[in-house]
């Protein structure tokens, strides 16, 4: 019998890896398929089981706490409110916080939530879509619907109800969105002079 010329000996081998590779792959698929999710793993996020010791007890009951508002006579709602131990709040979460929306009540018009359609990057979507301004208060320039309706951050009853929604999730750090005086974006206006407001309602609820 004469020996297979060399190449036809590397594409054996090559065939013969490949086919054991496959193979080891397939295993561990077959394998992993079996596996449980509580098998060598934590039921929690790595590190939130450590929570309850930093912590204290972090069970929360959500209850509707109404709070009427005083300058349009609708409901100004806070959604939670705290019933932890005394509160609990984590300074190293963080929650992003802007206070550029204004409404006919408080601003003779609405800010920012009837700010432009966005168009689609691509022209050739973009023409397929209406154009021009959110109408609210119908129609907002949101993805969700606030439940305290288009409100404006100027109104202190919303103000007072977000910092205590924020207290109420344990978020203890508000991001805020600022501009320097007399500068906003595009599509609102400037409102620096709300910043100490915001550090006011912000301390009088343990937040930073």
């Amino acid at each position: 019998m004469q020996p297979l010329p060399t190449m036809a000996r590397l594409r054996r081998k090559a065939c013969v890896a490949l086919f054991l590779f496959t193979l080891f792959i397939f295993g561990t698929l077959m394998g992993l398929r079996t596996l449980k999710p509580t098998d060598g793993f934590s039921d929690l996020a790595p590190g939130l089981e450590l929570l309850p010791i930093l912590g204290g007890r972090m069970s929360r009951e959500a209850t509707a706490s109404p709070v009427q508002s005083h300058h349009h006579g609708g409901n100004t709602k806070t959604a939670l409110s705290n019933s932890g131990p005394k509160g609990t709040i984590f300074y190293d979460v963080h929650i992003f916080y802007y206070t550029w929306y204004g409404s006919p009540h408080m601003d003779g018009k609405y800010i920012h939530w009837d700010h432009i359609l966005v168009p689609h990057w691509d022209p050739k979507v973009a023409s397929s879509y209406p154009r021009g301004r959110h109408m609210p208060p119908e129609d907002i320039a949101s993805s969700f619907y606030p439940e305290l309706n288009p409100y404006s951050s100027r109104d202190p009853d919303v103000l007072e109800s977000h910092m205590e929604q924020i207290g109420a999730s344990a978020a203890g750090v508000l991001v805020l969105s600022w501009y320097p005086p007399g500068l906003a974006d595009d599509n609102g206006e400037p409102a620096e002079d709300l910043v100490p407001a915001v550090l006011d309602a912000a301390y009088r609820h343990n937040l930073k």
